[in-house]
């Protein structure tokens, strides 16, 4: 009798397996292996040490992303990523002897969410779970350099031309027991939402509004967050802007994009913040190796009697700076720029930056939340100049096949008067190399 019963119930896993794999129209697996080889000269040790001298170390990143088309217009996305630095162990195996051996990195979840499209046959994709977010050049929100995720709940209502991106997230949770829990143990949460009109033929090409803001989290939180713009307890910044991309003349792009910050300070006080991007790239797309031009500038208001500009989430590529990637905060950046393709794999890019404090009587450096190693080792100290410094990236990236991009970087850092008033008053140096497979 036993055995009629594990058959039946065997048959019956059978159905049911069928079944939901018959629910799932189409899987993809994707992924990909990053190794970053760092020589680090003047910037401080991997650890963010005082440590001027040379410092080499070797990261990897790997990913693997699993994708799965369900009925009915759902999508389901997870990615498990595990990273650190070669020679490192995470111990995470079984010690022995008081000692760990294993050399494995622990794993963790970057993506986990479900995708809703065409919700109630409506122009509306509803995302829940943790997700990566982007909006323009990264300035306010982004995760370009997949620097942050979030989790989050994110409505987009596509009327084309117009879009609207509504974002609610949870930042920190600083419920230390749910049986315990009062109104003295919240946490911070984010809200945000975009405007965009796309335009056709026409010089600006589209017109971004944006609104986003951070709950005030409790007094009694048991974790202190460690997402900025939310240094203290009580900061509850918001933040309002406009963007915009045009093409005056063929080839040549041209953007920008204005934000005011107000709300609250941890430990007292108002913010009230002002940033500001314009910029232009223009490619001789007619001429041999296509050679291209650009040009950008940044501001982002320093402290005063009021909070300056206090960075959300911002990520860009190059970090406006390999080595320095400067917070942006209390800072002028000037940055002019060229790139050709010698050949038809190769591209060779130059990219010159200048720093200067809006105020000179405050600090600023480094977004250490950019960086694998922290970016520089310290702050430029309060002081009577404003040059912070100069850097210089060579870049040189060649695709070795349509799924291996192999890259070199080279970035100097010359300190200003402000840094050498803070003892900082050698150069540094870093060399980055780079492998990056997709599959």
């Amino acid at each position: 009798m036993k055995k009629v019963w594990l058959i039946a119930a065997l048959i019956g896993l059978g159905v049911m397996a069928s079944s939901v794999f018959a629910d799932v129209q189409n899987i993809r697996l994707s992924g990909d292996v990053r190794i970053r080889g760092y020589y680090l000269n003047g910037a401080g040790d991997p650890d963010g040490g005082n440590n001027h001298a040379d410092a080499t170390f070797i990261m990897q990143r790997t990913r693997i992303t699993c994708e799965a088309d369900l009925e009915d217009h759902v999508l389901v996305v997870i990615t498990l990523k595990a990273e650190g630095q070669w020679g490192q162990s995470d111990q995470v195996g079984y010690p022995t002897n008081g000692q760990v051996h294993d050399r494995g990195w622990k794993v963790g979840i970057t993506e986990a969410y479900v995708q809703f499209s065409e919700m109630f046959f409506t122009p509306s994709t509803l995302k829940l779970g943790r997700q990566y977010l982007n909006y323009g050049k990264g300035l306010i929100l982004s995760s370009a350099n997949e620097t942050y995720n979030f989790d989050a709940g994110r409505l987009v209502l596509d009327f084309y031309p117009f879009t609207i991106d509504l974002v609610g997230a949870k930042l920190t949770d600083n419920i230390g027991s749910y049986v315990e829990a009062d109104s003295n143990h919240g946490g911070n949460n984010l809200l945000f939402a975009n405007a965009r009109y796309e335009m056709k033929n026409s010089i600006i090409k589209d017109v971004e509004a944006y609104f986003g803001w951070v709950s005030q989290a409790s007094d009694g939180g048991v974790l202190t967050p460690s997402y900025y713009p939310i240094k203290n307890k009580n900061s509850s910044p918001w933040v309002v802007g406009l963007r915009t991309d045009l093409v005056p003349v063929k080839n040549l792009q041209v953007w920008a994009e204005g934000a005011f910050e107000g709300g609250t300070l941890g430990g007292g006080g108002n913010q009230q913040g002002v940033m500001a991007n314009l910029g232009a790239k223009y490619t001789f797309k007619d001429v041999k190796m296509q050679p291209a031009i650009n040009a950008n500038y940044i501001y982002a208001s320093g402290y005063g009697t009021n909070g300056g500009f206090c960075p959300f989430f911002p990520s860009v590529d190059g970090y406006n700076g390999y080595l320095f990637a400067p917070m942006l905060n209390n800072i002028h950046i000037f940055n002019v720029g060229a790139s050709a393709k010698p050949a038809k794999n190769v591209t060779l890019a130059c990219e010159g930056y200048y720093y200067l404090k809006n105020k000179a009587s405050g600090s600023c450096g480094s977004d250490y939340n950019q960086q694998e190693f922290g970016g520089l080792d310290e702050w430029t100290a309060s002081t009577t100049s404003a040059d912070i410094g100069w850097e210089v990236d060579g870049i040189c990236g060649y695709d070795y096949s349509k799924d291996v991009r192999l890259q070199l970087v080279y970035g100097v850092f010359i300190p200003g008067q402000a840094y050498e008033r803070s003892g900082h008053s050698t150069a540094a140096q870093m060399v980055r190399a780079e492998v990056n497979v997709k599959f």
